[in-house]
């Protein structure tokens, strides 16, 4: 045997040890949820709510950031407890300080078992009154509570084990608990399973109260004034209520009384519970406090989770890789997106992709992850583009949830631009040209582009063609130092590749103003490099009306990186700047060079220096393969993979030195698609073509091992790449289209009519 096949043959090996190791890994403490499913024959099975789990102690998002979610809300996790949910978000039940909690009362001696545990801790921290947290359940006067013992997330499932055990009055109250909290995707509802395991031989004789709390029950509707709501009161025992909004707890235990629901656990055995948080608009029939099917509504929600997430298999490429964190961080990039899609009768549009967790469309952030999405579900990015039509762009940047715009709107610079992107791409993956020519309210897609170019022009353009966006940095990226203002070279590099394709769009349609789109381009190009370029500093500079030039270290301009405007050499000098130092962090990217004393602060994470805003450094990653810069790109992307060590989603924000957050933004960003859009286009060198043309132009890294690549789908074929040290093959349609050494191009030409069928125009045919 040769060295070759001896070293194949240890990479395989090493890629199924690592798959076998990440399985052993997983531990899930209520039994194996899942195990009871069957996945269909044919279908995909390697995006799972199981192989997503992770448990709590690895997870750093704090108790809030922590979601279970399915389509149509969410709710957060508390922690420190058994039963602890908080935050609900319904919209329009958006409800920020709701916790509830499961309470015990046992019958023998009175003892009142609770769960409030997180409760007098956060009280005793923010206080210093109050009974010890590490006291209770000993110290005289102290609650009798519940204790944590382990926790463990999926999506849409949390699970959580505790115990109590104490002799209260000579008589021993010992029991296990194990949770599992969910939400529905068909009702506004929220489950939670509780089995209870009696330790001892009596009879545990128990009254299961639900303690419900929330000081304001308004309902929410985003720019739109309503009249608040009356105070809350507790109608019952399980019944939070004000004039707006009803909260309901229901269970499937069969008996109640004033106090809650009668539960017996026979001795030395186990019983089951369910209950339903179930939230109502006023007026709404109140529902009855016991509900016998609430296992079945439980059930349906945990498949509709897994049916989304064989949804998204079945549609995206599935890879696989030597290098385990490498693959998980290409399935929570998908599940990030996923957690960002709505999916409400009340939303302005089904689907709504949400720039995160707030509630609004965006096409800034919803760039970051168009390619993506042009795969997965491109009805519904033909939805989200023609919401952000509707909204302005230059007048408003953000579609709400129900479509009514802001009485002072704010607007992006970035969004006539992330438009095109959005469009570029979808048009690009599909072949749908005939979507430019669809009605977008008093105009074709194609006419709104063409006005948005032209309003550009109008509205910010300088004599010498340079776009200048004025004041504010709000308006540009939102950092808390000024000089990135006026103009400057992110957006007029990105102008001009609009102006460019508004000129090819035009000429494809005998349109005259061809011309002035041509024009613009040139002169922008023209006058960026004349005067926003530093070949000193091999960067560009910002520009102010009064002639003064500001040079901030901003990871912005790398958008330049797939502009049309760079020379080889500009490129290679932006690119040198990717370095320890400078933009690299051990967690990926800081949004402004470590280098700049100026702009740099540890605050303002996703654009002014502390950190990266997660798209940033995955669109750079994927930029630089596409431009022959593989080192540099696997830099950016490995240091990225480390985020899925402690985040189960991905944030809009993360720290550049250490997997850290501001709990003040959103806990996921659908930007997080480009992670996706990396490894496809990048690492595997997916490259399709707006005239159905296709090339493969891999990238391999010695830490991937064997790397495996199948099922993306483009203008009717299904293909496939792997990679090992040496080469890579390219399957179409099953079959092995070409076997190549790394550096070669299989390109598979665009369709053509009247011949035999298409053929491979370069790189070498397989054996």
């Amino acid at each position: 045997m040769n060295l070759k096949a001896q070293y194949l043959i240890k990479l395989i090996a090493a890629t199924l040890l690592a798959a076998t190791v990440a399985m052993a890994q997983v531990h899930i403490p209520w039994g194996v949820p899942g195990r009871e499913y069957q996945a269909p024959a044919g279908t995909a099975d390697w995006l799972t709510p199981e192989v997503l789990g992770m448990p709590r102690s690895q997870i750093v998002f704090t108790d809030r950031m922590l979601r279970l979610f399915n389509g149509r809300g969410a709710i957060s996790i508390r922690d420190k407890c058994v039963t602890g949910l908080q935050r609900l978000q319904f919209p329009p039940i958006n409800v920020r300080d709701y916790k509830f909690y499961l309470a015990f009362r046992e019958a023998k001696t009175g003892t009142l078992i609770q769960d409030i545990m997180p409760e007098v801790y956060d009280h005793k921290v923010q206080t210093g009154k109050g009974p010890h947290p590490l006291g209770l359940n000993f110290t005289p006067g102290a609650p009798f509570v519940m204790l944590l013992q382990r926790a463990y997330w999926q999506p849409n499932a949390f699970y959580r084990t505790g115990t109590f055990h104490k002799e209260i009055k000579g008589h021993w109250i010992s029991f296990r608990i194990k949770t599992k909290a969910s939400v529905s995707a068909v009702a506004d509802e929220i489950y939670l399973k509780v089995e209870l395991e009696n330790r001892e031989s009596d009879p545990l004789v128990l009254t299961a109260i639900p303690d419900q709390r929330a000081s304001d029950l308004s309902l929410d509707f985003t720019h739109v004034k309503t009249k608040p709501a009356s105070p809350v009161t507790h109608l019952s025992f399980n019944t939070l209520e004000s004039n707006q909004i009803r909260i309901s707890v229901e269970s499937n235990l069969p008996n109640h009384n004033k106090a809650g629901w009668h539960w017996v656990i026979a001795g030395h055995s186990k019983s089951t519970a369910d209950f339903a948080i179930v939230l109502q608009r006023l007026p709404a029939a109140p529902p009855s406090a016991t509900q016998a099917d609430i296992a079945q509504r439980e059930k349906a929600a945990g498949q509709a989770e897994r049916d989304q997430l064989r949804w998204a298999a079945e549609r995206l490429p599935e890879v696989s890789t030597a290098d385990p964190a490498f693959d998980d961080f290409y399935r929570r990039c998908i599940l990030s997106v996923l957690m960002s899609r709505w999916d409400r009768k009340n939303f302005i549009i089904q689907p709504f992709y949400a720039v995160g967790t707030w509630t609004f469309t965006i096409a800034w952030d919803t760039s970051y992850a168009s390619a993506m999405l042009s795969i997965l579900d491109p009805a519904g990015l033909r939805k989200a583009f023609l919401s952000n039509l509707r909204a302005g762009l230059l007048k408003n940047s953000y579609e709400p949830w129900n479509g009514k715009t802001s009485a002072t709107p704010h607007w992006y610079a970035q969004g006539p631009f992330a438009e095109m992107q959005i469009l570029q791409d979808y048009l690009r993956q599909t072949g749908d040209t005939s979507f430019l020519n669809q009605s977008a309210g008093n105009a074709t897609v194609f006419g709104k582009m063409k006005h948005l170019g032209f309003d550009l022009e109008k509205r910010f353009a300088r004599p010498d063609g340079l776009l200048d966006f004025g004041p504010g940095s709000d308006r540009m990226i939102e950092i808390a130092t000024d000089g990135y203002q006026h103009v400057y070279a992110a957006v007029n590099g990105l102008a001009v590749a609009y102006f460019r394709q508004m000129a090819e769009w035009c000429r494809t349609r005998n349109d005259p103003d061809a011309t002035k789109f041509d024009q613009w381009a040139a002169k922008l190009d023209r006058s960026i490099n004349q005067k926003l370029w530093v070949q000193k500093e091999g960067w560009f500079v910002n520009l102010y009306p009064d002639g003064s030039r500001h040079l901030v270290w901003s990871y912005d301009l790398f958008d330049l990186l797939n502009s049309g405007i760079l020379s080889a050499e500009q490129q290679h000098l932006l690119v040198s700047h990717i370095k320890e130092g400078e933009f690299l962090g051990p967690y990926g990217m800081y949004s402004i060079s470590k280098a700049d004393l100026t702009h740099w602060d540890l605050e303002d994470v996703d654009w002014g220096g502390g950190g990266q805003y997660a798209g940033e450094p995955l669109r750079v990653a994927e930029s630089l393969y596409r431009l022959g810069y593989p080192e540099t790109a696997w830099d950016i992307l490995a240091r990225c993979t480390r985020w899925t060590n402690h985040f189960p989603y991905i944030p809009q924000e993360i720290f550049g030195d250490s997997p850290r957050y501001p709990e003040v933004e959103m806990p996921v960003d659908i930007s997080a698609g480009g992670g996706v859009q990396a490894i496809l286009f990048g690492v595997f060198g997916l490259r399709p073509h707006d005239n159905g043309s296709l090339d493969i132009a891999p990238s391999y890294h010695h830490e991937l091992g064997v790397a495996r690549m199948m099922g993306y789908k483009f203008r009717g074929h299904t293909y496939g790449v792997t990679m090992d040290p040496w080469n890579y093959e390219v399957y179409r349609d099953g079959r092995l289209a070409a076997r190549n050494v790394y550096g070669k191009t299989t390109a598979f030409p665009a369709p053509r009519e009247n011949t035999g069928g298409e053929q491979i125009r370069r790189g070498n045919p397989a054996n």
